[in-house]
């Protein structure tokens, strides 16, 4: 596994802020052609990868505000609102687009724009970097177009690729998945067959310019798109799923080690909007029902335990004769919250859980709520005066295991059988989450051990069951995805798991004035203005998605982008 990479921001690039619109951002990170010079290009990869996690924002309103409680991988600290199933907030889904991947695409291309327009002789020498650098678009492409759909992949970024193309065409979900596959082979290709490259292992966050694992992480991301592509074209999703399957273990991730994640010191996430998740998020009823039945030992990689022991419940109600905590929580060390709006009205005890209340505020400080808390320096190293690294993940080995799981049910030939990937990524998954949380130096970190990962393993409905297999693989492909819950968002809308009625990990029916509330399934979209920049193609990009049936009204976060079909 990578030590972290301090970050050192060097804006490369002018022109990189923060634009009041989707359209006036892309214009401006589309147009301004100030090209740096003398600047090692391998940097720009530094770049790359930073900007797909670049935005605070997005943590604040589509993670932590948004998909993870959708999810119901946390509820709101006081429990949910009535408009926690809407996109309440005009941010949700805008910092994606916006920031994250408009300045990766901008990075990205002007890297190769760079390379070739300056060192045009030594170009060959950068091709590992710049491919590193398009793989890493290309997943920010695929999380982006899960809220946005179509987008201006081959024509965007023009001036920053010397393509001068002012105002970029939009691509369908269909053809940007086209492109994208047909990318990755490609750097695949590249990567086994280049010889005599520049090294990028100090501005790697990922891998350290270890090839191999770039390699590993293209085959991943052919096999999420054709994850993403089951729903609408299954024959064309196992199609591509049966040449990722055939490469040899050497190209395919087996190893948490081989995960695409990046690692930064702590304090690359050393501000509020990171560590905002210790002020958004308590565990959830279903989240936390899971995690105790099995006792999965993640639970304390992804939560903390509370503090309603005897002691100090006494040592409250005694400070606090008329406000004490209710009896029958005392000892109830691992407590979820209900997702459920109606309930925390209607329920005592669902609403005694979300209470606040504070052993000896003036000195110890002691939170005595009882829905647990966050990991919160998973997401932030340095909260709480940590010392620990701060890692974002994008696809993990557990991940692409699940994946290659259910492409074997569902007949792709495999040199490993569904149980045996479903096994590997269940092991994975818990070998990487413990490293994890002794890298975030997170509270009251305790590794596990082999024997608690074998007992947990070998369980009734974790250990492998044929009659229920694709529950057991989704189950735990939501598990894995805790902080990286637009994996368990795809997942849902692909599948319908997480579910209310899973027999192995059951989420709430959540309703407001007992009408059932659903999630979003995508961004909401406004009817472009003309005059308003690139117009001609804002408006056709808008009507070809509308004239997909399931697309339904532009401006419903309730309608679906092109792969997510009825």
């Amino acid at each position: 596994m990578n030590k972290y990479i301090k970050p050192f921001f060097v804006l490369l690039i002018s022109g990189l802020v923060l634009f009041s619109s989707c359209t006036d951002g892309f214009l401006e990170t589309n147009t301004n052609v100030e090209t740096t010079k003398d600047v090692e290009p391998e940097r720009f990869l530094y770049n790359v990868q930073v900007s797909t996690k670049s935005s605070s924002w997005e943590w604040y309103y589509d993670y932590y505000a948004a998909q993870m409680r959708w999810m119901q991988y946390g509820v709101r600290i006081i429990g949910n609102t009535r408009t926690t199933y809407t996109i309440f907030n005009s941010n949700i889904g805008e910092q994606r687009y916006r920031l994250c991947w408009l300045n990766t695409g901008s990075y990205a291309r002007h890297l190769e724009y760079y390379v070739n327009k300056n060192m045009p002789d030594k170009a060959a020498q950068y091709s590992n970097v710049i491919e590193a650098a398009r793989v890493t678009l290309i997943y920010q492409g695929i999380i982006t177009s899960d809220f946005h759909g179509s987008l201006a992949y081959t024509e965007g970024w023009g001036f920053r690729s010397g393509s001068n193309i002012e105002e970029p065409k939009f691509e369908t979900q269909k053809e940007l998945y086209d492109i994208w596959d047909a990318e990755l082979k490609a750097a695949i290709a590249k990567f086994k067959s280049n010889q005599d490259q520049v090294s990028f292992a100090n501005y790697d966050l990922a891998f350290r310019g270890d090839v191999t694992k770039w390699i590993k992480t293209a085959n991943a991301l052919r096999l999420r798109i054709a994850n993403r592509l089951m729903k609408r074209d299954l024959a064309k999703a196992k199609a591509i799923a049966t040449e990722v399957l055939a490469s040899p273990d050497a190209e395919l991730p087996t190893s948490y080690t081989d995960s695409f994640v990046f690692w930064l010191e702590m304090k690359y996430s050393d501000n509020g909007d990171y560590q905002a998740v210790e002020d958004l998020i308590r565990a959830s009823n279903g989240m936390m029902n899971y995690l105790n039945k099995y006792n999965d030992p993640r639970r304390r990689m992804f939560f903390r335990i509370n503090n309603l022991t005897p002691e100090y419940v006494a040592e409250y109600n005694t400070q606090n004769p008329d406000n004490k905590i209710s009896a029958e929580l005392i000892g109830q060390r691992w407590l979820g919250g209900t997702a459920n709006y109606d309930l925390v009205s209607t329920s005592d005890y669902e609403k005694i859980k979300f209470d606040r209340k504070t052993l000896d505020p003036s000195n110890r400080a002691i939170n005595m709520q009882a829905v647990n808390r966050p990991q919160t320096r998973l997401f932030s190293g340095s909260y709480d005066g940590g010392n620990g690294g701060t890692w974002f993940p994008n696809i993990t080995q557990a991940d692409f295991s699940f994946m290659a799981a259910e492409f074997v049910l569902e007949g792709v030939a495999s040199s490993k059988t569904a149980e045996q990937w479903y096994t590997a990524g269940v092991e994975g998954s818990l070998r990487l989450w413990n490293y994890v949380g002794n890298y975030c130096e997170i509270h009251d970190y305790t590794a596990m051990t082999d024997d608690e990962i074998s007992t947990f393993m070998n369980q009734a409905d974790i250990k492998w069951n044929p009659a229920k297999g694709k529950e057991q693989i989704y189950v735990q492909t939501y598990i894995e995805d805790f902080k990286n819950s637009n994996e368990g968002w795809a997942l849902w809308k692909r599948t319908g798991y997480p579910s209310t009625n899973s027999s192995i990990l059951a989420l709430e029916e959540c309703t407001v004035d007992n009408v059932k509330q659903t999630p979003p399934r995508r961004y909401r979209f406004a009817i472009p203005l003309e005059g308003t920049p690139n117009y001609a193609n804002q408006k056709e990009k808008l009507e070809t998605m509308m004239a997909d049936p399931d697309f339904g009204d532009p401006a419903s976060e309730f309608g679906r982008i092109w792969w997510d079909k009825k």
